[in-house]
């Protein structure tokens, strides 16, 4: 493995899922024939009530649940049988909801390990780019990951998803457990990920949110696309949310 981001075949998307069927037992699907497509340079946001398989679908891209049928493809390369660890090096980051760090190390020993895929003449140039990027984990880098805040953990698991310089990365509930502040700050540097050309997918339930900075939003439903379109349409559509995520998330995503 070289570390260095696969070349995308011309005109391919950077994401693809063709009648995608997922879940832990074979019998029980839980992802039921989606096909996607993302766009190189896309922010699209994965939303639906709960239960409706978001989760599910991407860890299923990312090789950590089952695909029972149908293929994933990055940059048109079908990517449906290697295994998770190999997906980053065909240009796949994800960075799932819990258990993303390493808490009883440093970060600067989690950018390390993150690091050790890649050329050893590349490693300390991407580690220090991380640090560059995320400076607050540079102001004490032998800190223990799990002596972190909310937030400083979710930049240091970011960081360590980022360190192979990925085409697209999938988030799987970045904002969980965080204030509306540290979301904010999350949030405005997912786009600045993306505005620097990498792919993102997030699965979010901070509609509102969401919505605001993604060019794209599929809404699954059992396990189903229910709906797709522009983000601002749904934004701007309260019975359209209503509809498909419920009165509650319906009345997040309007407008103040």
């Amino acid at each position: 493995m070289t570390g260095a981001s696969p070349i995308p075949a011309a005109g391919a998307p950077a994401l693809e899922t063709r009648g995608l069927v997922a879940g832990y037992e074979p019998d029980l699907p839980i992802v039921r024939g989606v096909d996607l497509s993302v766009a190189s340079g896309e922010l699209l946001v994965l939303l639906g009530p709960n239960g409706a398989g978001k989760s599910t679908l991407v860890k299923a891209i990312a090789g950590v649940v089952p695909i029972h049928a149908g293929t994933v493809s990055i940059g048109g390369r079908d990517i449906t049988a290697l295994p998770a660890h190999r997906k980053i090096g065909a240009g796949l980051a994800f960075v799932p909801q819990t258990e993303n760090i390493f808490a009883t190390l440093s970060i600067q020993e989690n950018l390390q390990i993150a690091a050790a895929v890649l050329p050893k003449a590349r490693r300390a140039e991407r580690i220090a780019a991380m640090y560059a990027q995320f400076p607050d984990l540079a102001v004490k880098p032998a800190r223990l990951a799990g002596s972190l805040s909310g937030g400083q953990r979710q930049m240091l698991a970011i960081a360590r998803a980022l360190m192979v310089d990925p085409p697209v990365l999938i988030l799987d509930e970045p904002s969980a457990g965080l204030s509306p502040k540290i979301v904010a700050d999350v949030f405005s540097m997912l786009t600045e990920i993306n505005r620097a050309g990498v792919t993102v997918v997030l699965v979010e339930q901070n509609v509102k949110a969401a919505l605001a900075i993604a060019s794209r939003a599929i809404i699954l439903v059992e396990g189903r696309i229910g709906h797709e379109g522009a983000a601002q349409d749904l934004l701007d559509d309260p019975i359209l949310a209503r509809l498909y995520l419920g009165t509650g998330q319906a009345m997040e995503a309007r407008r103040p």
